[in-house]
């Protein structure tokens, strides 16, 4: 659990905004809210009105530097719900591979404070994971910035753009190619034989790189010892299952929703036979409810 620091906090709000204006905020806020009406599926539009409103504005939130802080109640009183339902929405979110929680230290004691969430979806994503040291870094080996402590101006100034800058280009020759790449496209460091394994189904870079990086994810949040490169069979035979299941027809969400919470579940007992083996800690002091 990663506790973020006044200073860290400080930081982080004066860092450079991705959506610069508020019609680009309302772009990238329906982009965040549509992949979060995938994931959920038919049961997002059963969900009370204040509910999804609740979800919408963390995802205005989120457009503009990609995390949401505002607290359970605040969300809770703003849309006539309750905090147990704000609280729900962001683990629901959690478990789809959405968002990463971290947490505000608490002013009142030496604890964690209210929550912070990353969309994993929003291209500063990458950024913050490496800020915080997550573990699950982005694939571009980009230097990791260094936010400066001059004035709110200079700081905006001084903070890498490096990224967003290839983000644009990307996004301009994908524009000019029918907003699609192939798999020849995916990064290197996507590992060959899921490439291949996923390419039958999703010959599209950009596809197979979000699917991988819901991989990773599943990864960290199961906390396994054996590093992903040793995993590669597992990881393929969740997307097999996935697949499969699509065909039965028994995905009513996303696909990458379900490939997400197969590989979690199989991630999860892979680390129970870890835990089992004696690899990190002993058995009685593992929760099986953790993640």
């Amino acid at each position: 659990m990663r506790i973020v620091s006044q200073h860290e906090f400080s930081q982080m709000m004066s860092y450079k905004r991705y959506a610069e204006n508020q019609s680009q905020q309302q772009k990238e806020k329906k982009r965040l809210r549509e992949l979060v009406q995938e994931s959920i599926g038919d049961k997002y539009y059963r969900l009370k009105e204040g509910t999804k409103q609740a979800i919408d504005m963390m995802c205005w939130f989120a457009a503009e530097r990609g995390f949401v802080f505002a607290g359970d109640d605040y969300l809770a009183d703003r849309h006539d719900i309750s905090d147990r339902t704000v609280r729900n929405v962001a683990k629901e979110l959690r478990k789809l591979g959405l968002i990463v929680t971290i947490y505000r230290k608490s002013t009142k004691h030496n604890g964690r404070g209210c929550p912070i969430h990353l969309f994993v979806d929003h291209p500063y994503f990458e950024f913050w994971t490496s800020y915080f040291d997550l573990h699950f870094q982005a694939d571009f080996q980009a230097e990791k910035p260094e936010i400066p402590s001059e004035s709110k101006d200079e700081k905006q100034k001084n903070i890498s753009t490096y990224n967003l800058t290839k983000r644009s280009l990307l996004n301009n020759k994908r524009k000019q190619s029918n907003n699609k790449l192939d798999a020849k496209y995916v990064p290197s460091n996507v590992p060959k034989a899921f490439v291949e394994s996923v390419r039958p189904f999703f010959n599209d870079a950009k596809e197979i790189y979000r699917l991988w990086g819901k991989t990773r994810l599943a990864h960290q949040i199961c906390g396994l010892e054996r590093p992903l490169e040793e995993l590669e069979d597992i990881t393929i035979q969740a997307f097999n299952e996935t697949v499969f299941a699509y065909k039965q027809n028994r995905v009513k969400k996303a696909f990458t929703g379900y490939f997400f919470g197969t590989l979690r579940g199989m991630f999860m007992v892979e680390r129970r036979r870890e835990c089992l083996a004696g690899h990190n800690r002993p058995t009685y002091l593992y929760d099986f409810l953790e993640g």
